[in-house]
């Protein structure tokens, strides 16, 4: 199972978002790309780079700083920000990332993607409050996580990202359920976790699950839990 740290970007800074909210954040001193710079120190082979104010605000403020990361870091990175047009992928491309997510509201363009740049480098974000995705798209009920998965196949998705926002920097353990509901309804594809892993115990459940990467935050920023050992026991 792969061990990706993630750093979440606003305003330039390092946060922790409590459950998701912007109203109740953690803020760390510490520069992003000195984080990006110690993760993969200590091991890390890739990193999760989520552009906060272009996917909440839709501004370009952090542009600089990641690209500084990209410019400085050797390691993969796997970008989200708001992406939800081919233009804006060609853009994510252009700079130097090397793989994109792509959120719910970005359907129209799973297919298109996928077939110029390929599976490997296109992950769909699955963002959620336990069984029900968050999105602003229009529907007459809730939708559910695996109704939205069991989908993704056939628009030639490999690739998910789930992320439980109810769980989000609260360290108190993983979303088991949804990841291992994917894993066993849609067997095609790859499922990527975030949210609530704050020990080592979380992460030998998401593997046992059969999780292909997890991800993780303020556990990190917090050094609650230490990437050398995690990677001497999962790599």
């Amino acid at each position: 199972m792969e061990i990706i740290p993630a750093l979440y970007i606003l305003k330039g800074k390092i946060v922790a978002l409590y459950k998701g909210s912007l109203e109740q954040k953690e803020i760390y001193g510490k520069s992003p790309l000195n984080f990006a710079k110690e993760f993969v120190k200590e091991g890390a082979r890739k990193l999760y780079v989520v552009d906060l104010d272009k996917s909440e605000f839709g501004t370009d403020e952090n542009v600089n700083i990641i690209n500084e990361i990209r410019k400085k870091i050797s390691v993969p990175i796997i970008y989200a920000g708001g992406v939800r047009s081919i233009e804006a992928i060609e853009e994510c491309f252009g700079s130097g990332m090397d793989q994109v997510v792509l959120g719910v509201s970005a359907e129209e363009v799973y297919k298109q993607s996928i077939k110029k740049y390929g599976p490997d480098k296109i992950i769909v974000g699955i963002k959620a409050k336990g069984d029900e995705v968050i999105t602003d798209l229009k529907t007459d009920f809730p939708l559910r996580v695996i109704d939205f998965a069991e989908k993704l196949p056939g628009m030639g998705v490999t690739q998910v990202l789930y992320k439980d926002v109810w769980k989000e920097s609260t360290k108190i353990g993983p979303n088991y359920d949804e990841p291992d509901r994917i894993l066993r309804m849609v067997s095609s594809l790859e499922v990527y976790y975030s949210g609530g892993i704050g020990k080592e115990k979380h992460l030998k459940t998401l593997k046992d699950i059969g999780v292909k990467g997890a991800v993780i935050g303020k556990a990190l920023y917090e050094k609650d839990m230490n990437l050398f050992g995690i990677y001497d026991s999962f790599l």
